[in-house]
Parts: structure tokens; C-alpha cells; sequence
């Protein structure tokens, strides 16, 4: 009948795709392995080898070994870019708030300002800024914005600078070009940036990027505290190093 798909096709389908599973995990088989492997005919293993030698999903080496072909690479990032990385980043806030007892959070930027996405709170502070999903805050004064423009080029903060109304918010924003970029070599020397009470005074926050494979900040993860001596930053900056490139690592493929 129209639109069924006779028993023989599935069958040679689900072949098909046994013969492609067991390959990829295998890397690189000969034709014997492969029928001995998943007990099938010679003939039927070699028909289905050759067949996707031609379709580019197998390359055949020169002696007659199939491996993967990057056409079948390519099929199996297509389904991974797909997965949305926000609930990964959600269980890597729910982790650090939980383990460090401070806010942590997960920001963008939208076009000149630092837009938070992601707000984890398990300790319930008090502080009146970065503990709310939705709020806009300046890229200039926050670490979190310090940690995305630290990616771009010196050329392109100057830019951004120029195009901003630089203002205080406490006797410690930084509102100098040049006292600026050097906070940010700082940044991009030690892998975080640091917001010491520039916002609001009493918070204290550290705030790394974010990168995707071509090195764009997608966004950046930030710690807000209310104090900082020197073990209180490491252990803060160390568990939050670790995370993101853990985050990172996972996240390679799926955003680009």
C-alpha cells in the first residue's frame, strides 16, 4: 500500500544504522569485523558498507577498513547545536550558589548593557542589585560585563567607551579609559574579572566569560559576595574557573 515501508526495507535500515553505531564506536573496522560483529552475511555487511562509502557517510581506506566519514560528523553536531545550553548553565548556578553560599548568575549583552538571564540565590542575600532575572546593569561596572568586553578587542572597548555616558555608582566605578583597559589586561591575564564594591557598596563580585569554539563571549557567569580578603577570592575564583571551563568543554558543539 502507498506510504507503508515493506518489513525487507526497515530491515535493511535498521542494518544499516547497526552498522554505522558499531563503527563509530569501534573507529576504524575491516569488513570482517564488521560482519562477524553484528552476525551478518558477508555479502549483506559489504553491500552496506559500500553503500554508505558512496552516500559519504564511510570512508574505505586502502586496506579496505571503514571508519566515519565527516559527513556523518557533521550530522552528529547538527543534533547537538540543538540542545539548548541554558539548562546546563542553570545546573552550574544551582551548584556554585549552593556550594559557595553566594549569588550566582549567568548574563548577556544586549547591545551596550548586561541583561541577566539566570539568578541563583540559595543563601537569600540582601543585596539590592544582580539577584533579579530580566534587570539591565552597566557592561562598564559589573564583572560580568568586564569578563564579555575582556574578549573583544582594546579597539572595540574604546568604541564602546566612546559611545557610553560613563557614570559613577559608587566613589569606586571606574570611569577612566586608561584605568579601565588596565582592568581589563588584568582580566584577561588571570581569566576573571573583578567588581570591588563598583556597583553597590559591600558587594563584591568576580565574573568570567563565557566563549563559544570561535572565541565570542555568548555571555558570562558572575559571583556576588559580601566580602573579599584574599581566601575568600581564591576559593570564589577557583571553583568558578572550574565550572565555566567545565561548562565550556560541554557546551563546544553546541554553540557556535
Amino acid at each position: 500500500m502507498p506510504g507503508q515501508i515493506e518489513p525487507q526495507s526497515v530491515q535493511v535500515i535498521d542494518r544499516t544504522f547497526a552498522v554505522m553505531e558499531l563503527v563509530a564506536r569501534r573507529g576504524v573496522m575491516s569488513l570482517k569485523d564488521i560482519y562477524s560483529g553484528l552476525e551478518l552475511s558477508k555479502a549483506t555487511a559489504l553491500r552496506i558498507a559500500n553503500a554508505l562509502v558512496s552516500n559519504g557517510y564511510f570512508e574505505r581506506d586502502e586496506k579496505g577498513s571503514y571508519s566515519l566519514s565527516f559527513k556523518s560528523y557533521e550530522i552528529g553536531i547538527c543534533a547537538v547545536r540543538r540542545v539548548e545550553y541554558i539548562p546546563f548553565i542553570r545546573e552550574t548556578l544551582d551548584h556554585l550558589s549552593g556550594a559557595l553560599d553566594v549569588i550566582a548568575q549567568f548574563s548577556v549583552r544586549e547591545q551596550d548593557e548586561l541583561l541577566c538571564l539566570e539568578s541563583f540565590d540559595l543563601a537569600h542575600s540582601n543585596f539590592s542589585v544582580y539577584t533579579r532575572v530580566g534587570q539591565r546593569s552597566q557592561l562598564y561596572a559589573t564583572s560580568a560585563g568586564k569578563a564579555i568586553l575582556s574578549v573583544s578587542p582594546d579597539e572595540d572597548i574604546r568604541s564602546f567607551w566612546n559611545r557610553m555616558d560613563i557614570r559613577s555608582f559608587t566613589p569606586k566605578t571606574i570611569t577612566n579609559l586608561d584605568d579601565f583597559l588596565m582592568d581589563i589586561h588584568k582580566t584577561r591575564q588571570r581569566g576573571y574579572a573583578l567588581d570591588q564594591e563598583e556597583t553597590e557598596a559591600g558587594l563584591f563580585c568576580v565574573g568570567t566569560p563565557l566563549v563559544n569554539a570561535r572565541h565570542k563571549a555568548i555571555g558570562a557567569i558572575s559571583l556576588s559576595f559580601s566580602r573579599l580578603d584574599e581566601a575568600a577570592l581564591q576559593r570564589v575564583t577557583s571553583a568558578l574557573l572550574n565550572q565555566t571551563q567545565r561548562l565550556a568543554y560541554m557546551l563546544s558543539y553546541s554553540i557556535k
